[in-house]
């Protein structure tokens, strides 16, 4: 077996390329190291050895960053080129195998041996080779001229493949393959796999061509059919058509746009006419165009202004809500003033100035539907913008039309789709809106909500002044406190509390009832609800100040009743009656019991009235004595104005220690603990001060509260009750929890006319003013002063009360 000869020579390191043995190919050195080792190769006999980097973004590449396999090379030209760069001309010799490669010195040497081309031996046709090198050449020109098909039946078959795999477009690592191939049968199949690639590719390439051609080649003949037609018609005398551009105009001026619009859409015509027609451009000015013909500059719905249908809609789609539907009937009545000629002509429309109403209360109170009622009721159109999650001040103004995919804001879009200048828009969920690096959004509607502004709203697509002036704006929110009060300001604030028992059974029978039947396909089966048993599932399974669950709860049971029709015999017969006793059956246990006011409650037991978002609440709190020092322990995830008024309540108890029957070290030798029950549930404010003091006055002195009384209130240093908010939503709480009494401050007397008149009747209202009230009402009994040496015996003063019950 030979020894393979072994080369010690000048070596460079290539990248992008692979140099094939008798292959040749031009390529650029520039970095110092491979300069002095290419004059080095020149004088030392024109041979180098070239090695392909394996990753082309290392300057300094060392032994492992080249492949193994590489080409002895003769240097046939040298061309210097400005800033010590070379432009040099090799040609291949033959494959190498790297051995050693040392680039520690000032030129880089490396050791190699020459790899022995194996001879083919005749076997299986040449003919497809030849055939598909053939139409590599026909469709790469380049190739053609460096290589013939003559050439390559001359060539042994192993150079033959060395020089196709040189010209055939491919990565390094594909053609390193080939490269690193000995045997002639390897070689020729990785070869072979490389031009079906490029066929197929070459093939994408000229379909895609092709269809482009056909596509041009059409919008070049309708051109000229239309130009030949155009001037048929007119040799026959005919009146030639308008094109485009005629039409837009005619539509500009039919458009009824302001003086400014008008003189934008023209200026936008002018720049459309002078584009290409398929040209990027054009379709965005195309698009403007299309927006500014779309809104509507004029067109107006037929308004009713009939105050008795008017009512008559509002009560037919809503029950309840008596003071929201008079202050929509008084802004209605208003609006009829000012067209019968108060503010102009008969049929004049004068500027609606009125207020933004925006309807605050809990989820599932009838707030958006009562927008939908609003406009049925005026006949107008109504569109919904939804503004939860909104943080994107382009949401509401638009992108202005320098940016790609440009829109016009929700706003613009909404009239678009009312199609008319006065509809009913619902800024759904306003409390919600956020705010980021994007902008504010709430900011740019009070350009939207501002009368004296929205007549010339911007839109940034736009950018032309669009009159909102005559859209009836209404909005809709869960909390007031989390509207931004320069958008507050604009609004009319309407509070929707949650509805009595006696409402909510209205609204199922009337309204709940009907729509799930309906929903259900079940409107002829004749189901039916004994009013017991809607009471049960108001009660029982939902508590909520709305009526969305207790509509979830109905669908629940007309899905059950629809299976029993279809399928008897998996469950009970289909029986239309539901009855308070077949409930628990259809839905289950209950999910709430009913809270009983007790006979007798333990001391330090109290009740309080709380409100949520989702409506009142009752509100217990529990007192305990422990062996201690005197501190006051507060537990039930308290916030800091609750913590402030315990600890203000415990500084009332021990200034008044004596006249509540304790001594005045009584805190020497204990600790208080109080606590709110649900202590996953955050909870806050002043108005559980007068619930706080019952409770510690009841433990320290051991005279129980009356467990059937409810209070509310914020209490002072000097024991004055001050008055709180939410008083509706915190009475029907009291009701629907059983509460027979409650106390409230007496400067809350005001709002009683708001709360319920079954309420009122149901409930014995208190008024107080001071905690000695507070004291004589709750507790079962007065606390007995302790008479100080020399002073006469006092009790706390009487309570005031509103009557036997408060009207």
């Amino acid at each position: 077996m030979a020894v393979p000869k072994t080369l010690t020579l000048p070596a460079i390191p290539i990248r992008d390329m692979v140099l094939f043995p008798g292959a040749r190919v031009p390529f650029v050195v520039g970095r110092s190291a491979s300069v002095r080792t290419l004059e080095l190769a020149i004088k030392a006999g024109d041979h180098l050895l070239m090695l392909t980097q394996k990753d082309s973004k290392v300057e300094t590449p060392a032994q492992e960053d080249l492949f193994p396999i590489g080409t002895l090379a003769l240097v046939e030209s040298v061309i210097a080129l400005p800033k010590d760069y070379y432009k040099v001309g090799v040609k291949g010799v033959a494959r190498v195998n790297l051995c050693r490669y040392d680039d520690s010195g000032e030129v880089i040497q490396a050791e190699a041996y020459l790899l022995a081309e194996p001879t083919h031996t005749a076997g299986e046709s040449l003919q497809p080779f030849h055939q598909a090198v053939e139409a590599f050449l026909g469709r790469n020109p380049d190739a053609s001229r460096l290589l013939s098909m003559d050439q390559i039946r001359e060539l042994p078959l192993g150079k033959a493949i060395d020089t196709v795999a040189g010209l055939v477009p491919a990565e390094v690592k594909q053609k390193q393959e080939i490269l690193e191939q000995l045997e002639i049968g390897s070689r020729l199949e990785s070869l072979m796999r490389l031009l079906e690639l490029d066929a197929a590719r070459s093939e994408v390439d000229r379909t895609l061509d092709e269809k482009t051609r056909q596509r041009l080649d059409q919008d070049h003949k309708q051109y000229v059919l239309n130009e030949k037609m155009r001037v048929i018609q007119q040799e026959l005398g005919k009146k030639e058509e308008k094109d485009e551009s005629a039409r837009l105009k005619d539509q500009i001026e039919a458009a009824g746009m302001s003086a400014e619009a008008r003189a934008k859409a023209l200026e936008e015509l002018e720049r459309l006419e002078a584009m290409p027609p398929q040209s990027a451009e054009a379709t965005v000015s195309r698009t403007y165009l299309d927006w500014l013909l779309a809104l509507p500059w004029q067109a107006m719905a037929g308004e009713r202004l009939d105050l008795a249908e008017a009512e008559r809609v509002l009560d037919e789609d809503h029950s309840g809500l008596d003071k929201v539907k008079a202050r929509i009937l008084e802004h209605l009545a208003v609006m009829a003033r000012l067209r019968q000629g108060e503010g102009g002509e008969e049929g004049a429309r004068p500027p609606l100035r009125g207020p933004i109403l925006c309807l605050v209360g809990p989820p599932g109170v009838g707030k958006t539907s009562l927008a939908r009622s609003i406009a049925r009721a005026l006949n107008r159109p109504f569109v919904r913008l939804s503004l939860g999650g909104v943080r994107d001040e382009a949401e509401i103004r638009g992108h202005r039309r320098t940016y790609i995919g440009s829109m016009p804001g929700r706003i613009i879009s909404l009239m678009k789709k009312a199609k008319v200048r006065n509809p009913l828009m619902l800024l759904d969920e306003i409390d919600k809106m956020a705010s980021d690096f994007r902008g504010d959004p709430s900011s740019a509607l009070l350009e939207v909500l501002d009368p004296e502004q929205n007549a010339t709203f911007q839109d940034h697509y736009l950018d032309v002044g669009f009159d909102l002036s005559q859209v009836l704006f209404l909005a809709t929110a869960n909390m007031r406190h989390q509207i931004p009060e320069p958008l507050e300001d604009r609004l009319e604030v309407l509070e929707l509390s949650g509805y009595t028992t006696k409402e909510k059974l209205a609204i199922a029978g009337q309204h709940l009832l009907p729509r799930a039947l309906e929903g259900h396909g079940m409107k002829g089966m004749d189901v039916r609800f004994e009013s017991a048993a809607l009471e049960k599932l108001v009660q029982a399974y939902t508590r909520e100040a709305g009526v969305r669950q207790l509509e979830r709860e109905i669908a629940n049971i007309l899905r059950k009743l629809a299976r029993h029709t279809l399928q008897p015999e998996r469950g009970e017969a289909f029986d239309p009656l539901i009855t308070a006793d077949r409930v628990p059956k259809l839905l289950g246990p209950e999910k709430f019991l009913e809270t009983r006011a007790e006979d007798t409650a333990p001391p330090g037991l109290v009740n309080g009235l709380a409100w949520t978002p989702t409506g009142g609440d009752l509100l217990t709190i529990e007192a305990a004595v422990l062996p201690g020092k005197g501190n006051l322990k507060l537990t039930g995830k308290l916030g800091e104005v609750m913590q402030e008024s315990a600890n203000l309540a415990l500084s009332y108890v021990r200034a008044r220690a004596e006249r509540l029957g304790l001594k005045r070290d009584f805190l020497d030798t204990v600790d208080l603990h109080v606590h709110v029950p649900e202590g996953a549930i955050p909870k806050d404010g002043p108005s559980a001060g007068i619930t706080l003091a019952t409770a510690l006055i009841s433990v320290l002195t051991g005279i129980p509260a009356r467990a059937d009384m409810a209070m509310t209130g914020e209490l002072t240093l000097r024991g004055r009750v001050l008055p709180i908010g939410g008083l509706k939503e915190k009475l029907l709480a009291a009701h629907r929890q059983g509460r027979t009494a409650v106390l409230i401050p007496s400067e809350n007397a005001r709002h009683l006319e708001e709360i319920p008149a079954e309420v009122r009747e149901q409930l014995s209202i208190h008024l107080v003013s001071h905690m000695d009230e507070v004291i004589q009402l709750a507790l079962t009994r007065t606390p007995q002063p302790i008479q100080a040496e020399g002073a006469p015996a006092t009790s706390p003063a009487p309570a005031r009360e509103s009557g036997a019950r408060a009207q």
